[in-house]
């Protein structure tokens, strides 16, 4: 019986989340016109959400600073979405949970909005790993 309850379970959390492929990514954030966005190739956009997600669209962790992270991009709840966070902005007017999505249809507008009044260099992770490197290999191969 415990066996069968640990499948389910297993099953249950496999369900829950996706990791997108590399070139998935891409071909998402391209056709909703991430490439060349406030001048940054796409590379960058699909180098920074690995670093923060792994490509996984259901990805919500504790921020360090306040609120929660959530989806591809790890959007922080206290300044750009809704999920009840004291005193949260939520600049850009969606839930977290709509930035849960696999489409990205959220996610990608909230980033836009992120990237037009900050840059990318809103996020660490773009700074440390993407910033200045050769990024045409996060693209290489996937006909975008």
């Amino acid at each position: 019986m415990k066996l069968v309850i640990v499948l389910c379970v297993m099953f249950l959390a496999v369900c829950e989340s996706r990791t997108m492929s590399r070139c998935e990514v891409a071909r998402a954030f391209k056709a909703q016109g991430l490439d060349g966005f406030e001048g940054f190739a796409l590379g960058n956009y699909v180098c920074m959400a690995f670093w923060e997600s792994k490509w996984k669209t259901h990805k919500v962790r504790e921020s360090d600073d306040s609120g929660k992270d959530y989806g591809i991009f790890q959007i922080n709840s206290f300044k750009w979405c809704q999920d009840g966070t004291a005193n949260g902005q939520n600049l850009c007017r969606v839930p977290c949970g709509d930035l849960l999505n696999d489409n990205l249809q959220a996610s990608v507008e909230c980033a836009k909005l992120i990237v037009k009044r900050e840059g990318l260099k809103a996020w660490d992770t773009w700074d440390k790993y993407c910033n200045g490197r050769k990024l045409s290999r996060w693209v290489k191969s996937c006909d975008v």
